[in-house]
């Protein structure tokens, strides 16, 4: 296993990153995320912690429209209807947030990508590691080149 510049394994940070992401722990998960980056300056190890920092992030967001919607909360049989939703739609988010993580932990373990479906993609757009597809003209040989003018010189 490759060593950071502090002496910890660097498969470390993105384990420890996606165990964050499940407690929630946005703002300790970003410091994180920071530290690698700035500190580490590994590019593989910042994005594993960065995938785990955008799941944070969107469990945070989520959280966030859940409890500015349920403005609700205050009328007696409605907002136990909302309340229900909100919560049976949180438990959903969590559950995928656990699924997400577990995939991310042992992905890092085996020192592999993280590979979180969405958040994989981000991360590697954020790095510039974007597979671009580059199509180029067909390119004329010399040979062809002088056939051409050999035929326009017998006309």
């Amino acid at each position: 296993m490759n060593k950071g510049k502090f002496g910890i394994v660097l498969p470390f940070y993105g384990i420890l990153a996606f165990v964050l992401a499940f407690l929630g722990q946005t703002l300790l998960c970003g410091l994180l995320l920071g530290f690698v980056i700035a500190a580490e300056k590994d590019e593989w190890a910042s994005k594993q912690v960065m995938q785990a920092f955008f799941l944070t992030l969107f469990s945070s967001v989520v959280s966030g429209v859940l409890s500015i919607l349920n403005v609700f909360n205050a009328i007696p049989f409605v907002g136990t209807v909302f309340n229900t939703i909100f919560g049976i739609i949180n438990g959903i988010v969590s559950l995928v947030i656990l699924v997400f993580a577990i995939i991310g932990i042992v992905n890092v373990c085996k020192g592999k990508d993280a590979s979180v479906p969405v958040f994989s993609g981000l991360a590697s757009k954020v790095y510039g590691m974007v597979k671009q597809t580059v199509y180029t003209a067909p390119v004329q040989t010399a040979s062809s080149d002088m056939s051409q003018n050999a035929e326009s010189k017998k006309e």
